[in-house]
């Protein structure tokens, strides 16, 4: 299946779904016939999202998740068990996350903490941020030396996997990792 049909899979079960329950669900708001969602504690109209930043929030505003965190986090592997996808979720979000932030943990956790979040004790460096209402993520970097490479992961509320399946917890990862990314780079401006 196709980003095209994923987009309208998704919106067909969105269309089906009163507003008002998917915003009582998910902690989005609906306004003049559209759905705004906080992202990373900046609300954003679902029509101004990119096609996958759409097809990720139609799966979450469709998902009826747990809306309490379990305050439990937990690594991919755990969250989505799917070990075909993992190699993917490291390429995509870990690599790129360790490759801006290894060489400089402590912008991770300023970056983090200007898009709402909170610095965790993990790691170098680490930071938890609520990337959508109900889901906090949390980025944590291991800086490098001579000897080693820097290193990253990303941890899930244990709720994470009733809001996501497994591919969309990677593609989830990985645009939130672009989310720091640019961040960081427009706090250097």
């Amino acid at each position: 299946m196709g980003y095209n049909d994923a987009l309208a899979l998704a919106a067909q079960r969105l269309a089906s779904i009163q507003p008002e329950t998917v915003c009582q669900a998910c902690g989005a708001r609906y306004e003049g016939g559209e759905f705004f969602l906080p992202w990373f504690n900046r609300e954003r109209a679902l029509s101004a999202a990119s096609e996958t930043q759409k097809i990720l929030w139609l799966h979450y505003l469709t998902a009826n998740g747990s809306k309490k965190a379990s305050g439990r986090m937990i690594a991919y592997r755990e969250a989505a068990p799917a070990l075909f996808y993992e190699a993917n979720f490291y390429k995509r979000a870990v690599r790129p996350l360790a490759g801006r932030f290894g060489t400089e943990p402590e912008r991770l956790v300023k970056t983090g903490e200007a898009l709402g979040g909170h610095a965790a004790e993990l790691g170098d460096a680490s930071v938890t941020v609520h990337v959508l209402p109900y889901l906090p993520m949390t980025f944590i970097i291991w800086g490098g030396c001579e000897e080693f490479p820097p290193e990253g992961n990303i941890l899930f509320d244990q709720t994470a996997k009733t809001w996501f399946a497994a591919e969309d917890l990677a593609v989830l990862a990985s645009v939130a990792v672009n989310e720091l990314i640019n961040a960081s780079k427009e706090g250097e401006n």
